[in-house]
């Protein structure tokens, strides 16, 4: 089974003043939901006014992976910033979307700040992969990822 072009979620671009989609020939670029999910997670602040409408906390987002990034960038900053967007992407584990996440910061020069994140599927097994939820959408995203798209 694989998704045609109108299935999914329309893909999120987080952006510093909010967030926003794109439209390509009148419908909206679609993301088969690890991409939405992943940004979700970083960028959406803790106390988001949209949780208030969810009620259940386990469905509730928002992580302070953006706060751990500002002020000075020292050492131990770098290793709050892994922290806290291992602790935002935790809930891609909860759900059955990831089996493991890693987060890893650097400094490559002056005040600039590198963050690289690897979401690891629930299965590597191909045929364990396509049993899970969420299968389709791993290989989906894996052929058709939504960020070529934009």
């Amino acid at each position: 089974m694989t998704l045609n072009k109108y299935e999914g979620d329309p893909k999120v671009i987080i952006t510093e003043n909010g967030a926003d989609m794109v439209f390509r020939g009148g419908q909206p670029v679609m993301d088969q939901g690890l991409e939405n999910a992943a940004s979700i997670a970083w960028f959406t602040k803790k106390g988001w006014c949209g949780n208030y409408f969810l009620g259940n906390p386990n469905q509730q987002v928002g992580s302070d992976f953006q706060v751990k990034g500002q002020g000075t960038l020292t050492a131990s900053k770098l290793i709050d910033i892994e922290k806290a967007g291992a602790v935002a992407w935790q809930k891609l584990i909860n759900s059955g979307l990831a089996s493991k996440v890693i987060v890893k910061a650097r400094n490559p020069s002056g005040n600039e700040t590198e963050v690289a994140g690897l979401i690891q599927p629930p299965g590597k097994d191909l045929k364990i992969l396509l049993s899970t939820r969420n299968g389709v959408n791993w290989i989906e995203q894996k052929n058709n990822p939504a960020y070529k798209k934009v």
